[in-house]
């Protein structure tokens, strides 16, 4: 009895024991891609919360123009810097009025630098006491954009009007004529007062002939 109850014992402890294996070995089988898959959610949520939103625009910096003081004769180069965070950059277009924006405004395709971030546009010359008012506009290559315009006072410079070679000349002439009147004064000046300086010398002689002859000497 004592071996029979043992050995059912025993016979029920190996089965106990097998069943406990096939369980924990399925639980394991269920558990690994349940932990590979917490692992990617958890991976992913991480790189969702630190990667910038899917639509999230570019980024226009504040632009800068050469010469800073144009003339009537000066070519504008309109320089400013643009990223994007979340796509690359496609174009960046530069608009640009000269009436105040009340009927005519002219749009001009800028090239960029991907590797300075730099889109550069050109301005053409304009006239003498224009003022030019523009904004920039950018796109990325997700179909987002991003408007600065200066916060609705746009970005602006006056074109004055250049040095006039006319007028470089004609001073140059004036103070010619002026050096050369100058000149012409100065030796006529010269021409006078010499023979003035001969009779004054002059006279003394005179003087002494007439002296010698009232006292009778030679």
């Amino acid at each position: 009895m004592i071996y029979a109850f043992q050995g059912l014992v025993v016979t029920a402890s190996k089965s106990s024991a097998l069943s406990s294996f096939i369980v924990m070995n399925m639980r394991t089988k269920l558990s690994l891609p349940i932990l590979v898959l917490t692992l990617v959610l958890v991976i992913g949520s991480v790189a969702l919360a630190h990667a910038p939103p899917p639509s999230q625009p570019p980024v226009i910096g504040t632009p800068i123009i050469s010469p800073t003081a144009p003339t009537s004769g000066n070519v504008v180069t309109v320089s400013v810097n643009v990223t994007s965070a979340r796509s690359t950059v496609k174009n960046v277009t530069i608009t640009y009025t000269t009436d105040n924006w009340k009927s005519t405004n002219t749009t001009i395709v800028s090239t960029y630098n991907s590797t300075t971030t730099t889109a550069t546009g050109k301005i053409p010359a304009l006239a003498s006491s224009a003022h030019v008012e523009y904004y920039i506009v950018a796109f990325d290559n997700t179909g987002n954009s991003k408007l600065n315009n200066n916060n609705g006072s746009y970005f602006a410079y006056d074109v004055s009007a250049p040095t006039s070679l006319t007028s470089v000349s004609t001073l140059t002439y004036i103070l010619v004529a002026a050096g050369i009147a100058a000149a012409i004064g100065a030796v006529a000046f010269m021409i006078l007062k010499a023979p003035q300086s001969k009779s004054k010398q002059a006279k003394p002689s005179s003087t002494q002939d007439q002296n010698r002859i009232r006292s009778g000497s030679p």
